[in-house]
């Protein structure tokens, strides 16, 4: 089956158990907890996102949340297909759901990078885009999380791809999905942030991070990209787009995408 735009949608909100006790928990917006493999999955009325998150870490100041992501069932989510763009479908096996040729195969525990978060989507569909008007080689995927958007990448031609995560969960994640679709060979895995990646050596760069990330690491993004290049980012509101464009006063915003709120920028150098 394929997963399509629901007309609600729920906030899972996946928790290390370590240090968190779910049973004494209550929150008005709270309607489901279930477990997946070393994690809690909270499922919330997602009224404010924001709020919600920070009645979680006042309850437990030391819990650690694995990923945040809206999805169209309040229970738990397996065996689905996603469709960003033409070329781009995603494909999580499970049931009677199995990959078709040509599809890319992503299996997500432990970090952000399901696919269904509407940051994920816009990124997504904005790399088909930069990819339809001049394929760059060179990507630089900051905050890879499942590899998701490092899949995408090289799905749609990218031939040298650098994947970094701070989380040593989310690497092990991304590599488990690069080689299950066979990229070894285009999209290097490794664990760490800006300092892995070379000076005016990319041709695209893709950061679906939190606004606050984006501000502190930004400065530094156009750096990174050779002459006209490309970089997209996500993990912020419309609202704080202007906030992200500051950040990058030489270069120019080809394309804007939204979505439930959160929005997605194409620039060019």
């Amino acid at each position: 089956m394929e997963f399509r735009p629901a007309v609600k949608n729920f906030l899972h909100v996946k928790i290390a158990p370590k240090a968190f006790e779910a049973k004494e928990f209550t929150h008005p917006s709270l309607i489901n907890v279930f477990e997946e493999p070393e994690a809690l999955v909270l499922v919330f009325e997602p009224q404010d996102i924001n709020q919600i998150l920070r009645d979680i870490l006042d309850f437990a100041p030391h819990a650690d949340i694995l990923e945040t992501g809206l999805y169209p069932s309040s229970g738990p989510v397996s065996g689905y297909r996603l469709r960003y763009a033409k070329d781009l479908i995603i494909v999580s096996p499970g049931g009677k759901v199995h990959p078709r040729k040509g599809e890319i195969v992503l299996k997500t525990n432990f970090s952000f990078g399901s696919g269904f978060h509407p940051t994920t989507k816009l990124s997504a569909r904005l790399l088909a885009e930069a990819f339809k008007r001049k394929a760059p080689k060179r990507v630089f995927d900051l905050g890879t999380g499942s590899g998701v958007l490092a899949l995408c990448a090289a799905k749609l031609g990218a031939q040298e791809i650098l994947a970094v995560d701070i989380d040593p969960r989310a690497v092990k994640e991304a590599r488990a999905n690069v080689m299950a679709n066979k990229y070894e060979d285009r999209i290097l895995v490794v664990q760490g942030s800006l300092s892995c990646a070379r000076r005016a050596f990319f041709d695209l760069i893709l950061a679906n991070l939190t606004i606050g990330t984006i501000l502190t690491l930004g400065p530094e993004f156009l750096s990174l990209l050779r002459p006209k290049g490309s970089l997209i980012l996500s993990g912020f509101m419309l609202a704080q787009v202007a906030e992200i464009k500051a950040l990058f006063p030489g270069a120019e915003i080809e394309k804007v995408l939204v979505e439930e709120g959160w929005a997605a920028l194409l620039f060019k150098l």
